[in-house]
């Protein structure tokens, strides 16, 4: 299986170290890190500061989660015309298979199920 996560070296509190996100992880935090005009590095310096027991890379995605859903104002949902879910067009072709009928897992889960 082909790993989408990208690499990339950061510098954090003045060590360097690699993290491993999705694509769209890298480009959330770069468009924070535009927004509030600091460095990859600075950002990651500061969620690493503030987390507590989880790993750096669940902490970025998490804070980046969070800074979005902060930003995300009624206001300025209507103004960015949201609403109707017509920008989300990757997921418009996209169908849903219920677990129990992919053939994977079929097996696995029927004798789960009969065991005593």
């Amino acid at each position: 299986m082909v790993s989408t996560l990208i690499n990339r070296n950061v510098t954090v509190a003045g060590h360097r170290t690699s993290m491993r996100l999705e694509p769209s992880m890298w480009e959330a935090l770069e468009e924070i890190c535009r927004r509030e005009r600091r460095t990859v590095h600075d950002v990651c310096t500061e969620v690493d500061a503030r987390r507590h027991e989880s790993t750096l890379t669940a902490a970025l995605r998490a804070f980046i989660v969070i800074y979005f859903r902060v930003a995300a104002t009624e206001d300025g949902h209507i103004n960015a015309g949201h609403g109707s879910l017509e920008v989300v067009q990757p997921f418009r072709n996209y169908q849903v298979r219920a677990v129990d009928s992919h053939p994977r897992f079929t097996n696995r889960y029927r004798n789960r199920a009969n065991a005593p």
